[in-house]
């Protein structure tokens, strides 16, 4: 298997490197491509699968590994730029951490109703946010069972980072049932919270 590193460099260069590794590669052999930004990551994905290729994910910390089976054929003429200009007006440096499964102090009824009508209209506003944080009773809304599962699939499909806290998923033993987003931990909460340009507590 053939392994290219593109840790530290950004959209285009990490869909270039894959691209040529590719063309060097046999029908059928596997290229291993490690990246250690989301939106790089989702576009190399996205290229391959593209060209009919299987594309399996793997992450270890903030390093993801794509193992991408050369198993199509790349149309040529696709300059690999307009995979990355899509990401571009998506989202912003907004982050929403979600503390909780309902929304405000009220009935708990309400609130759950208030929480859902919160989410599902996330992928509908201009400019959505950036990323998603998902900290102690908050992390249920991102299990198999949770009522805006396909909303944030929508927004995690459209470039929303979503982490979710691991020692919470923990706690109430739910890790298995988790359906959405990236298993993560404080440190990587932080460095989200930190760096943006606005937080929002709903």
């Amino acid at each position: 298997m053939k392994t290219i590193d593109a840790k530290g460099k950004m959209c285009p260069v990490p869909l270039i490197m894959t691209k040529k590794a590719l063309s060097e590669i046999q029908d059928n052999e596997l290229l291993e491509v490690i990246i250690d930004n989301e939106t790089s990551a989702k576009n190399v994905s996205r290229f391959c699968q593209d060209n009919g290729m299987q594309v399996k994910t793997e992450r270890t910390g903030n390093i993801i590994h794509l193992v991408v089976s050369k198993t199509g054929v790349i149309v040529e003429n696709i300059p690999v730029e307009e995979y990355c200009a899509l990401e571009a007006p998506l989202s912003s440096k907004m982050v929403i951490a979600f503390q909780r499964n309902k929304l405000g102090d009220g009935a708990d009824e309400l609130g759950i109703l208030l929480m859902k009508a919160f989410i599902n209209t996330l992928p509908e506003i201009t400019v959505r946010p950036g990323s998603l944080v998902f900290l102690n009773s908050g992390v249920f809304l991102t299990l198999r069972d949770s009522p805006v599962l396909d909303a944030l699939k929508t927004l995690e499909q459209n470039h929303s980072e979503i982490l979710v806290c691991g020692t919470c998923l923990d706690y109430y033993a739910k890790k298995e049932e988790l359906a959405v987003g990236t298993v993560s931990n404080m440190f990587d909460i932080l460095e989200r919270l930190s760096k943006a340009g606005h937080i929002v507590y709903p």
